[in-house]
């Protein structure tokens, strides 16, 4: 019996994840940014709210980072990876330093 990988979609040939990169490096991280919240509720996973919360961080959306970083420590934590977690937690508190100062 073959398998079937119907909803698998490679990550070369995602659109999505291509527009994200292409936006990002022409700087439009804005843009970049509504692309990967959009990848990032789709996917559901850390990497992809890792990624919204930098780019976030790179459009100067601090407050919007910091709940997409909280997102993927949340999923992480669920997962008990303990040292990605501690990662992101180090990201959140450097994050929430410059909204600060």
């Amino acid at each position: 019996m073959p398998l079937r990988h119907e909803n698998i979609v490679s990550i070369e040939f995602d659109p999505l994840r291509r527009r994200c990169i292409r936006l990002a490096k022409s700087g439009l991280y804005r843009k970049a940014a509504i692309a990967l919240a959009e990848l990032a509720h789709r996917e559901n996973d850390a990497a992809s709210w890792v990624r919204l919360g930098v780019m976030l961080q790179r459009a100067g959306r601090v407050d919007p980072a910091l709940d997409a970083l909280k997102q993927a420590l949340w999923l992480l934590r669920q997962g008990h990876e303990r040292r990605r977690a501690a990662v992101v937690a180090g990201l959140i508190e450097r994050a929430a330093q410059r909204r600060v100062s």
